[in-house]
Formats: C-alpha cells, structure tokens, sequence
C-alpha cells in the first residue's frame, strides 16, 4: 500500500520551524498533562493513517467532490498551529499529484478538552445543517484515541486570529497575526470592518424564535479569524474595506439561549433580542492584551461598530420582520431607553460574569460604556 511522506512542523509568527528531534520530549505548551510533543505528533499520524486513511480519504474526496485514493497522495505535513487551555489544533496540508489542501485538525487531550471537544463537533454539525450560513468550518469526523480526541474540519486558508495591543506610544490597535510574515497593526478603518462583521456573524446565527445563539466566545481565545486581501491591487473606493476583510468563527462550542427562559412561549422576542444586543456589546470589546496578557476593554469605535454588525444581520434575517416590522421600529424602541434604564438592564448580565477575569474590568468601564451606547443609539443612522 502507497504511504504517503509525513513530515512534522511547528508554525510561529515568522515561518514554520522544523521538528528538532532533541525537541520532542518538551511538553506542549498550556498542557497541565504535560504531553511530549513526540507524543502529539504520533498520536495525529496513527489518527491519519487509521484503516489506511480512511477518515482522512473521506474527508478529502468530500472536499473534491470526487473519490480520491491514498496513492494520490504524496506527502502530508502535520503542523503544530497553536496551543490554549483546552486545544492544540494543527493543519494537515495534504501534497496531491497536481494540487495540495488543507485541512484543520483540533486535538484535545486533557479530560476537559476532551469533552467539550466532542461537544463542539455535534454543535457545529448542527448548526451547519440548520442554518446554512458560512462562517463555521465544516467539521467531517470525531475520533478518539485513549490519550486523545480528535476533530478533522475545514481550514481556513489565509486567515489569521488577531488581538487588541498597544504601539509604543501607547494607542490601542488590533495586532493581526498574520505567521509566516509576523505581526502587524490594523488601520481604525480595519478594526471598525472586523467588528463590524463580527457583530453581524453573529446576530445572523441568533435565533430569534427560540432565542438560541452561539456562547461562549472570546477574542482572547481567538474565537474569530480574519483575512486581509491586498491592499494595492485596487483604489480605494466606497465599500474597499467591506470587500478587503473576511471574517470566519472556527467554532460553536454551544448553542443555547444565554440567558435561561422558563416558559420561552410567554417571552416576548423584543426582551429577548435586547438583551442579546447588550450583552454583545460587552463581549466585543473583551480580549486579552496581545491575545495572552491582561484583560483589555475595546475603544468606543468598537462599540459603534458593534451596533453596525448587528443591524446589518437584522436586516438580512426573515423572521426579524415577520416579529418587529422594521429595524427602524426596533431602534425606535431601543431609544426610548435612558442611559439609567439601560444600566439597570445590564446588571443581571454583567452578575453573570461574577468570578470571571472579566468582572473587574466590565464593572470599572460599565458606566462610560452605557454612556457611549446611550449616545450611538440616539444618534444612530437608519
């Protein structure tokens, strides 16, 4: 039987390291069970090469739309892409006679991981089927090893995770991570897009019949990816960053109302989609300073970018008209709300963030960030 070449790469910001061999009995990073690396990779090839790559065929011949064989397949490069408190996901870039693909493969190995990971692939297969919209990765199989779980799902190629930083004088900009070239700021025109869209992604996948929607997120967990195209290619006109910047979510780990309804039948849907709004205009501006630091608050340009995203999903989804006739009737409810009324909304929100890292910072800026929303929906454009 054709065995295609393996070979092991470790991806950082300035281009993929080879695997030193007098470097795989270092643990993983962020692995309280602090598996070698050795480990990691030779438990993703007996994951691979299963009765003669089978999963891993089925996979491939989904994607081409055509039965594909193991002998079309010359080498395939396992590349550590990342490690977090519960997965450390790697590609797959499958080297094919006359083309090559890539595929995502998650690998959770603590107890913890484990489970939430055979969770997520039932949610996204999920929500995938039902919704029918494209911004979750198509996730083809789940396995488990004794020491291992594993989820092989659609890559997304050329797009990077990004976190809020700050430049040596001291402003606020996201920092794309973009590895194999490094890192680099985004312009305010640029984070403005990725909010934006964020915002709408996620307002398109809320269910506003039933309430359910996609939670937990975070940006410090990289929840949201982007890719930039080139900026020289084109003059700069009107909707250049809207055509420039895509944004995908690489998971749905739940899918639930956040907030629990009792009898959802006697829940009137405005209640619901407000506070849905509220607290996706906390959650955008949480992250983590560099992705790994200190939790950092979002400037207000977020939070007008925010309120953006979510009007521009509103009016792309049916059942908002069949419940509130227009975006214009619901912002003319949400204005009648006092910058007080809307701090009392919050607060059965931000209790629910109690005992979090995120607490002390959500409780210091509540104030000036109800302000600045007060503001933005008084002054809104409709």
């Amino acid at each position: 039987m054709h065995t295609p070449l393996i070979r092991y790469l470790v991806s950082s910001p300035y281009g993929d390291v080879p695997v030193d061999t007098g470097k795989l009995d270092l643990s993983l990073e962020c692995d309280p069970l602090k598996t070698p690396y050795k480990i990691y990779f030779q438990s993703i090839k007996d994951f691979l090469d299963k009765d003669k790559f089978k999963l891993l065929l089925k996979a491939v011949s989904k994607k081409y739309r055509r039965e594909v064989h193991a002998n079309e397949i010359n080498e395939i490069i396992i590349r550590a892409e990342k490690h977090g408190a519960l997965y450390h996901p790697a590609s797959l870039e499958l080297i094919l006679e006359e083309c090559s693909l890539k595929l995502g493969l998650n690998v959770a190995v603590s107890e913890t991981g484990r489970n939430w990971l055979k969770k997520e692939f039932s949610v996204v297969q999920n929500i995938n089927t039902n919704c029918k919209l494209p911004y979750l990765p198509e996730v083809y199989f789940f396995d488990e090893q004794e020491t291992m779980s594993f989820l092989l799902e659609e890559w997304f190629e050329g797009y990077h995770e990004f976190h809020l930083s700050l430049t040596e004088s001291g402003k606020q900009c996201i920092k794309l991570w973009e590895f194999g070239k490094g890192y680099k700021y985004l312009s305010t025109e640029q984070s403005f897009e990725i909010y934006r869209q964020a915002s709408k992604i996620l307002t398109l996948y809320y269910d506003i019949n039933d309430f359910c929607q996609i939670y937990p997120w975070h940006h410090a967990a990289g929840d949201f990816v982007v890719r930039i195209g080139d900026e020289n290619k084109e003059g700069k006109g009107e909707g250049y960053f809207q055509d420039k910047i895509d944004l995908r979510l690489t998971t749905a780990r739940q899918y639930e109302p956040y907030m629990v309804f009792q009898e959802k039948e006697h829940i009137n849907p405005v209640i619901a989609l407000f506070f849905f709004l509220l607290n996706l205009t906390i959650k955008m501006r949480l992250d983590k300073l560099d992705g790994v630091g200190d939790t950092i608050w979002a400037d207000d340009i977020c939070l007008e970018a925010t309120i953006k995203g979510f009007l521009d999903g509103l009016r792309l989804k049916e059942e908002f008209k069949n419940y509130f006739g227009s975006e214009k009737e619901f912002f003319n409810i949400l204005k009648s709300f006092h910058s007080e009324d809307l701090k009392t909304a919050y607060s059965p929100l931000i209790d629910l963030y109690n005992l979090t890292g995120d607490y002390p910072v959500i409780t210091a800026k509540l104030n000036s960030h109800v302000e600045a929303l007060y503001t933005i929906l008084q002054n809104f454009p409709l």
